[in-house]
């Protein structure tokens, strides 16, 4: 900026800072929560932001699914405290590496699909377009999460930052585990695969995902092991006790001398 003094530059910073909800002195937004229990509730209490953008990255390829899961399921516990929609853009190209999305699976993570709704853009830029609009439009949505085939520059992320200040609602970016450049998000949640956890009878009983903080405005970052309940819809911190093996139940093979050989 020719000609300008560093005291209008420094005020001008300001001004954005204020306005993204940055600067030291600003208020925490609104929390959306996890529904853990009351004992585990801290640092996670205040995680995922309302009228804030919150990103949601892959750890790497194979996680991609892993962390569509994980952002499905922070939009069941925002479905649960609102009484709005959910809604989902996506560019054309937004799910390329992804995979489409599958009902069922949606539906076995209690998602409820008749309060989804689906936006399909052209491509990037239409699709920005999109998520602004319904963040700016204030229609009453629960949750407003989106996929771009590309990464938006700081920019484009500033935009949607200050779109969801006044939406009420969380606002969820899914992007690619490849490098994450600076973002204005208030939020990053890097989501990484692993072990679901079992019933006594050996079948899948909760989905788990190993969850990294990396960025939080307002709180403190971390790492978790966070198991998500699809009845209750709700998450919780997974303890080591649940991956425990079953009890191995000896086995008749065949009888010799008149005594039973197990295995």
């Amino acid at each position: 900026m020719p000609g300008a003094s560093a005291e209008n530059i420094a005020a001008l910073r300001l001004t954005v800072a204020k306005l993204e909800q940055a600067s030291p002195g600003a208020a925490a937004p609104a929390y959306l929560p996890l529904g853990l229990r009351e004992e585990h509730a801290n640092p996670l209490a205040s995680g995922l932001f309302r009228s804030a953008l919150n990103e949601i990255v892959a750890a790497s390829y194979r996680d991609q699914a892993a962390a569509i899961g994980f952002a499905a399921a922070v939009m069941v516990r925002a479905l649960a405290s609102g009484c709005g929609p959910a809604v989902l853009v996506t560019s054309r190209y937004g799910f390329a590496d992804w995979g489409r999305l599958y009902g069922q699976g949606l539906r076995r993570l209690g998602l409820d699909v008749g309060r989804l709704i689906l936006v399909s853009a052209r491509d990037d830029r239409d699709a920005l377009w999109a998520i602004e609009e319904v963040c700016r439009a204030k229609a009453g949505v629960a949750v407003v999460a989106g996929t771009l085939a590309g990464d938006p520059d700081l920019t484009q992320s500033r935009r949607l930052n200050l779109a969801a200040a006044g939406c009420g609602a969380p606002l969820l970016l899914l992007r690619r585990p490849r490098g994450v450049a600076a973002t204005a998000a208030a939020t990053r949640w890097r989501i990484s695969t692993a072990a679901a956890a079992r019933d006594r009878f050996g079948s899948l009983a909760h989905s788990r995902w190993q969850v990294d903080l990396e960025r939080s405005r307002y709180g403190r970052t971390g790492r978790w092991l966070l198991e998500w309940n699809h009845v209750a819809h709700r998450f919780d911190l997974a303890t080591v006790v649940a991956d425990r093996p079953l009890l191995r139940q000896p086995v008749t093979v065949g009888e010799e001398g008149g005594r039973r050989l197990t295995s």
